[in-house]
């Protein structure tokens, strides 16, 4: 019953944060959005920065765990950037609300929310990096800056502008075929 309660609030949060900015959004409608009254709410969590907070970094938790098990996989290094791209295309199409939260909603990340964000944010360069490397090795992409190729397809990747590009469903896997084309034709051996 705990976790139900719990998610339940992460649920109506996500929801409201998702439609509206951060102050617009009171503690009261988060708890009538769950169907828990308001003390049930701070026993869970002790203010809505805190519930905001948790929910972006599960967020950001989500991306990292993806672009690890993609690093993993037993496959091509173009193979896997291509599911990185598949990987976060889907979940920003599935899940645009929580891509949301953090368009409407970037003026709220203080100093220390910023700082575990850019080591997670390190971390999948470095994930990233470590793949570009591999397809180097393979003769698959040219001998660039592989950290600065990272950034630049994570800057692809998650423009702000993006949840506007995806907020239709239709053509997904179309839209993963063009963003991969886009930048593995950046980045490819292949001279034209």
């Amino acid at each position: 019953m705990e976790k139900d309660t719990r998610s339940e609030i992460m649920k109506s949060a996500i929801r409201l944060f998702s439609e509206n900015n951060y102050h617009a959004v009171s503690m009261k409608e988060i708890a009538q959005g769950a169907g828990v009254s308001k003390g049930t709410l701070y026993w869970y969590f002790d203010s809505k920065d805190e519930l905001f907070k948790e929910i972006a970094f599960m967020g950001i938790d989500y991306f990292n765990q993806g672009f690890k098990k993609i690093s993993e996989f037993d496959k091509r290094p173009d193979k896997k950037i291509y599911c990185l791209i598949e990987y976060v295309v889907k979940a920003i199409t599935n899940h645009l609300n929580m891509f949301n939260i953090f368009r409407n909603n970037v003026e709220l990340l203080d100093g220390d929310f910023k700082d575990k964000v850019h080591l997670v944010n390190n971390e999948n360069i470095q994930i990233i990096s470590q793949i570009l490397k591999e397809a180097h090795s393979a003769k698959l992409v040219k001998a660039e800056n592989p950290t600065e190729i990272s950034m630049l397809i994570l800057s692809v990747l998650f423009n702000p502008h993006y949840g506007d590009i995806l907020n239709k469903k239709e053509n997904v896997q179309n839209r993963i075929d063009f963003i991969y084309n886009f930048i593995m034709h950046g980045i490819s051996r292949k001279e034209n």
